[in-house]
């Protein structure tokens, strides 16, 4: 993915209205499919905002793919810091019978990249009660919270067709960049997500293509057509 394309992304964003007091600002990411690439653009996104505190947040808590690719790319993630922002957190554990559960020590934390302001989520699966579940809030407060902070917010969402969850928090988002693969099923697959994400509320503001091919633009102006 090219810097003008992050560039295009966090100048849409910027020009967004503001949904709640501060300076912040909380974008997504997601694809309608598994492998278009979203962790690798959300990875880029987050190293390249700033000046401000960047948190990156991937939503598929147990997988730490987003923490994982930091770690490819050679970053070193620094001390534990409390996941929680004025208090709030965006997820729940609960167990097995349903009941929510306390976090002493949240599961969730932040690390800070070394000689940056970028902070990225680590989800400790140890700290899920035996047999519990992960519940992703669908309350704006942690969101909230970050752009009341003045942080930009880095949030990578599982594939829908894997995971509803984006839906559940899309709409708390500033903006949403929808991530399309190149082949033949991926502009239905797109305008499907394209859809549901509109239906859950999101502001989709635009659309992100892992890779680059003459039927990239084709794809481009059917989607906005859509």
């Amino acid at each position: 993915m090219s810097d003008a394309s992050l560039d295009a992304v966090f100048d849409a964003l910027s020009a967004q209205p503001v949904r709640s007091a501060g300076p912040g600002r909380c974008v997504m990411f997601v694809s309608a499919r598994r492998g278009e690439g979203v962790t690798t653009i959300a990875h880029a996104a987050a190293k390249a905002a700033g000046p401000e505190t960047v948190y990156a947040i991937n939503l598929e808590l147990r997988r730490n793919a987003l923490a994982k690719a930091f770690k490819d790319g050679g970053d070193t993630l620094g001390p534990r810091i409390n996941g929680r922002l004025s208090g709030s957190s965006f997820y729940k554990l609960a167990y097995a019978s349903g009941q929510i559960a306390e976090e002493p020590q949240t599961a969730f934390s932040y690390h800070r990249l070394t000689r940056s302001r970028v902070y990225v989520g680590v989800f400790d699966g140890r700290l899920v009660p035996t047999g519990g579940r992960i519940l992703i809030s669908s309350s704006a407060d942690y969101w909230n919270a970050a752009r009341a902070g003045g942080a930009m917010v880095v949030v990578d969402a599982p594939a829908l067709e894997r995971s509803q969850i984006g839906l559940r928090v899309c709409a708390h988002m500033d903006g949403v960049v929808l991530v399309v693969g190149d082949d033949a099923g991926a502009a239905p697959a797109a305008m499907a997500a394209k859809t549901d994400l509109l239906a859950a509320g999101a502001n989709l503001i635009g659309l992100v293509y892992a890779k680059a091919s003459a039927p990239v633009m084709a794809m481009d102006r059917l989607l906005r057509r859509a």
